[in-house]
């Protein structure tokens, strides 16, 4: 399943409406990346999602790993690449995590952008289910249904931004079962340097 033009597509319908320059939000990785946007390898650990709430005393973070993808549940969840992979608790997603809450933290810049242009869209899935997304801790309202690995979901964001940092929070449930996090993301705002003068 090709899931990057789900993402363009998806964008460019809600972003139309924009009509001064924008740029790209530094900071804004899909899921498995590393810098330069190139897949990490099975058991690496995810430098810019922070796993900062678990349920699993064993599992408590902060890191997020890339499972093992030539095991179950890789193959039933949705398949890797090209531009994202799944993160979970454990390498070795198949052995199970705690039932409870998992919080998944992305963390950005907007310093050197007019903060309240920004938008933000992708698509997400989860296992189980994802709960909510939360900008700066302030809900979104956007979920996922229960077993969404099947499948992916969509989300656009363009309120609830401040200067300076700024954080997205992936909110996934879990059963006693294998756990994890997909998502493809991308992200636009318009830069101090630009006049803008019709701000939310």
């Amino acid at each position: 399943m090709k899931i990057l033009p789900v993402i363009v597509f998806f964008l460019a319908t809600q972003c139309a409406f924009s009509q001064t320059e924008r740029l790209p939000i530094p900071g804004i990785f899909n899921t498995g990346v590393n810098g330069n946007n190139q897949l990490l390898a099975d058991g690496e650990v995810d430098l810019h999602y922070k796993l900062v709430s678990s349920d699993d005393s064993q599992y408590p973070g902060p890191d997020a790993f890339i499972p093992a993808s030539d095991i179950w549940p890789i193959g039933q969840w949705i398949p890797n690449g090209p531009e994202s992979k799944w993160i979970a608790p454990r390498f070795d997603a198949d052995k199970f995590n705690a039932s409870g809450y998992y919080v998944y933290r992305l963390t950005f810049d907007l310093t050197s952008f007019h903060y309240n242009t920004a938008e933000i869209g992708g698509i997400w899935s989860t296992d189980n289910n994802g709960m909510d997304i939360l900008i700066n801790g302030t809900s979104t309202g956007f979920q996922t249904p229960f077993e969404s690995f099947y499948g992916i979901s969509p989300f656009f964001i363009n309120t609830g931004f401040q200067p300076g940092l700024n954080t997205i929070d992936f909110i996934v449930y879990n059963g006693h079962a294998p756990t994890g996090l997909r998502v493809e993301i991308k992200g636009t705002a318009v830069p101090l340097n630009v006049a803008f003068n019709n701000q939310k």
